[in-house]
């Protein structure tokens, strides 16, 4: 007999004490005391898990192919990772303490229905990033083949140039898609076992990469053409915050289930700006290494891979790095994508279907394209992901003082954070003001072949900083010229989720 299949997903109540409940669905409640079993070292192994991948490993490599020395690349990438982690500890501690989502904390700045904005920004970042995460799968799988059967190099070739993408290339892709779906399944309180097992895989990488000592690209001094090098400088610093813009959101989906507030912290600032630094300094000594040992100058790992001679270290190492990207796709972009679409269809989209509907929209993004344009979207998307994370912090740790009443996070009208019909004006206002000043240059970024200013292209190289500190700044300011009038909150609310409502 059939297992029955329910398209509507049941709603919960939870007592939030103080005879105080709501009723919506379990994904979007906070996380129970006694669920809470993350450790620091679950926390601290998120991190490593996140760094070792294939971006991550080449986040220094445009720094030092535009000039920079490789001690300067690094400095500007500890530079990035450490102010992102800061911004990743304080949305981590609010996640810690309440036990609720981003999604959730979002509607305490922007309002009921106003969080739309932040969920979207996050959620489409993370769908894009899925897909091309799955593509550098996509190409791991090719080695791993590869070393198998050495006659899959010469699989013949039936797609034409204009796709963007090779007949193996594409197999490859689908091949990995496939595999992962499966382990989209785990349910996001369980990821901490899939860390820790990726951080002892990645820990042996580690070690065999890092015997191959230094090499001649230590020894290359800052030399830079066409814009100062602290432009340069800057810029590097920003492609290292890129890729953890959206971590710096939704950190608080995993620190939720974190044992102490003080480890989310500690954890996040730590093992950001030194242990994940640590893989962008590998891609450096890798790369370096390769040029002395086989006269070959890569940024990329699964090209050293395919210099080894050993066809078992080949299809080990791709092993490695496919895991690695399974990992990310799994926590920094479906998990993030499948807690926003749960607050946007909370009746029939839990986190674990939200997971799948993030791999089908990822699927179609055609992630080969985007991976291998010179300029895309992914160059500059955390334009928007700055706003909304000064929005957040300058909301919970300024204007409300450390304070969140949970419980109207789940109201509808009687809410204190329903402002305007849902929507608070002043954080909207903040975000659309903070996009001003990077604008051009993001235009610049995602075409070329537009021309802008070259100050545009200044102020852009701290696109994040800046977003983050305009936002914050016009948020305070808009909250003191137009005060919020608090309403009292009744004791039990019930959500908009609730379908008895």
């Amino acid at each position: 007999m059939l297992p029955s299949c329910q398209l509507e997903i049941s709603s919960q109540e939870a007592c939030l004490g103080d005879n105080a409940t709501v009723v919506c669905q379990p994904d979007l409640l906070p996380v129970p005391r006694n669920a809470r079993t993350w450790s620091a070292l679950h926390l601290g192994g998120y991190w490593v898990a996140e760094a070792f991948g294939i971006s991550q490993y080449q986040v220094a490599s445009s720094a030092v192919a535009a000039g920079l020395s490789p001690g300067t690349a690094i400095g500007a990438v500890f530079l990035g990772h450490t102010l992102v982690s800061l911004a990743c500890a304080c949305n981590g501690w609010i996640g810690a303490t309440y036990g609720i989502n981003f999604p959730v904390i979002a509607r305490a700045s922007f309002g009921i229905h106003g969080n739309m904005i932040a969920v979207m920004c996050r959620a489409i970042t993370a769908i894009v990033f899925f897909g091309t995460q799955t593509f550098q799968g996509g190409q791991c799988i090719q080695v791993m083949i590869s070393a198998i059967d050495p006659s899959f190099k010469s699989f013949k070739n039936r797609l034409p140039p204009s796709v963007h993408v090779t007949s193996s290339e594409l197999l490859c892709f689908f091949i990995f898609y496939i595999i992962q779906l499966p382990l989209l399944f785990i349910h996001i309180s369980k990821l901490r076992h899939l860390f820790m097992l990726k951080v002892m895989l990645m820990a042996f990488g580690w070690a065999v990469g890092g015997a191959h000592g230094f090499g001649p690209i230590f020894t290359q001094k800052t030399d830079v053409s066409g814009s100062p090098v602290i432009i340069v400088f800057f810029s590097a610093m920003t492609a290292a915050i890129a890729p953890k813009a959206t971590l710096a959101l939704n950190i608080c989906d995993f620190t939720r289930f974190s044992k102490s507030p003080r480890a989310a912290i500690w954890t996040n600032i730590f093992s950001l700006s030194v242990l994940v630094t640590l893989c962008a300094i590998l891609g450096v000594v890798v790369t370096s290494a390769t040029q002395v040992i086989y006269g070959v100058s890569t940024w990329n790992p699964l090209q050293v891979c395919e210099l080894w001679s050993s066809r078992v270290a080949q299809f080990f190492a791709a092993f490695c790095w496919a895991l690695a990207v399974i990992a990310t796709n799994i926590s920094a972009n479906s998990t993030a994508v499948g807690n926003d679409l749960a607050i946007i269809f909370p009746r029939y989209i839990n986190i674990r279907r939200g997971q799948y509907v993030c791999a089908l929209l990822g699927l179609a993004t055609c992630p080969w394209i985007i991976q291998n344009s010179a300029a895309s979207f992914t160059g500059g998307y955390s334009i928007f992901l700055g706003p909304v994370c000064g929005i957040m912090l300058a909301d919970y740790y300024v204007h409300q003082q450390r304070r969140l009443d949970v419980v109207a996070l789940y109201g509808k009208n009687s809410s204190i954070y329903w402002y305007t019909h849902g929507f608070n004006i002043r954080a909207i206002g903040a975000f659309v003001l903070a996009l001003i000043p990077n604008l051009p240059g993001f235009v610049g970024k995602v075409n070329d072949k537009i021309g802008v200013p070259v100050a545009s292209i200044w102020v852009f190289s701290l696109v994040w900083p800046v977003g983050l500190i305009v936002a914050a700044s016009a948020y305070l300011l808009f909250n003191v010229v137009w005060p919020v009038q608090r309403r009292v909150t009744p004791p039990s609310i019930a959500s908009e989720e609730d379908p008895e409502k």
